[in-house]
């Protein structure tokens, strides 16, 4: 049986310009000690907190009918185009350690078009972050990093252009003053109140289920029925997809099963569940470790069209699977027999043993890695071939987890 994770998360209130509570900032929190954010990864961080909020312990338990700030990075908010929460409630905050992209703007378009409401985290008075202010509810200051007097007049252009501003890092009376003399809306820190300090435990998802179903949801002919297998035999992620379901697409009708909860989820819903679970299940790794795995089996299905050989599941599950022994810090042998595979070429393409075209390909993408051109090209695909496939596989998934993308040789 698996054992119970304490989880963590810092709730610290906001309030308007009256001292009444507007909402609540969601803060990311490795234990109840610091009470500090140790952030290396920020996707992992953002997703850690959406899940505990959404999934593990309920926005209403968290924040009532208030509005919660959530962050985001660029990547995640991009990747997650088309999130799950209910936007009278979630205000998402888009962290200052962004590159303004087109894919940036359209993404804070859809969102906004959705009914979001849309803050712009220690916000930067410089040409390149200006344009996100067309996109924007909010602008949050760090008054600590700032001279207010000298940034008054952009502070005012602000104010012109509708935007409410939220001064964070408060910590003094005199501070909330003079804040309140130059048109701040709302006011966040210490003075008010420290993050407090919600604490809570769940059972962990196992990692071999996640990644049979990152196997699964991300093949061009799903089948939701696949899914459901999967998270019915765990009982973590199925006690999470209820909770996820039960807050996020409530309906009169009781759910029945898990295929049930999958099918009203839908596929899209379920892909950016899926993609959280994975960033915040393994989060002694790194994200790299699953761009990296999705690359290669990616490139793997690729192939498989190239040379037109119709296992083209059998390809990216071999791809997929060949990261499982770093991911889950045991012999891949091991992990191959808990798995229970009964594809003989598959498995042997795993462990190296066959010239099979499927173990050619997952050595081609191992030498690509390392920038070797020199091995065994699956049925005598021409190289230029195979390098196309590996820069559309890498697109592919940087796509996925969205990271700034290599250019495509044509």
């Amino acid at each position: 049986m698996n054992p119970m994770i304490d989880f963590f998360i810092g709730r610290q209130p906001i309030f308007d310009s009256d001292i009444n509570l507007y909402a609540y900032a969601l803060l990311f929190r490795l234990n109840a000690q610091d009470n500090l954010a140790d952030i290396n990864d920020a996707d992992q961080a953002s997703a850690q907190v959406i899940l505990t909020a959404l999934g593990d312990l309920g926005l209403k338990n968290i924040a009532g009918d208030h509005k919660v700030f959530i962050n985001f990075s660029d990547r995640l908010l991009i990747q997650e185009g088309q999130p799950f929460f209910n936007p009278r409630q979630v205000v998402i905050e888009l962290l200052e350690e962004h590159i303004v992209t087109p894919a940036l703007i359209t993404t804070l378009k859809q969102l906004r078009h959705k009914g979001f409401t849309i803050a712009l985290d220690d916000h930067q008075f410089n040409a390149e972050h200006q344009v996100l202010e067309n996109y924007a509810d909010i602008i949050k200051i760090d008054i600590q990093k700032h001279d207010l007097n000298l940034i008054q007049p952009h502070l005012e252009k602000l104010k012109n252009k509708g935007l409410k501003l939220l001064a964070e890092k408060v910590e003094t009376y005199e501070q909330v003053k003079e804040c309140d003399a130059l048109g701040f809306d709302y006011f966040q820190g210490f003075f008010f109140a420290r993050p407090q300090i919600i604490q809570g435990q769940r059972l962990p998802a196992n990692k071999l289920s996640v990644m049979q179903l990152l196997s699964k949801i991300y093949q061009p002919n799903v089948n939701l029925s696949d899914l459901s297998k999967i998270i019915t035999h765990d009982v973590s992620l199925s006690q999470k997809l209820l909770v996820f379901i039960n807050q996020n697409a409530p309906s009169k009708y009781p759910i029945t099963s898990i295929q049930n909860a999958v099918m009203r989820c839908g596929l899209e819903k379920l892909r950016n569940w899926i993609g959280l679970i994975a960033l915040s299940s393994l989060d002694d790794k790194p994200s790299e470790l699953f761009t990296l795995a999705l690359t290669r089996a990616k490139f793997c299905e690729l192939v498989s069209e190239l040379i037109q050989d119709p296992q083209k599941d059998q390809y990216f599950t071999v791809g997929l699977f060949s990261t499982l022994d770093a991911l889950m810090d045991r012999p891949l042998e091991e992990i191959l027999e808990q798995l229970g595979l009964d594809d003989d070429h598959l498995l042997e393409a795993l462990m190296g043993q066959t010239n099979h075209p499927m173990c050619q390909t997952l050595k081609a993408v191992k030498a690509l890695e390392q920038g070797l051109l020199d091995f065994d090209r699956p049925k005598d695909a021409s190289l230029t071939e195979i390098i196309q496939r590996y820069l559309l596989a890498m697109q592919y998934a940087q796509q996925v987890f969205h990271q700034p993308s290599p250019g495509l040789v044509e």
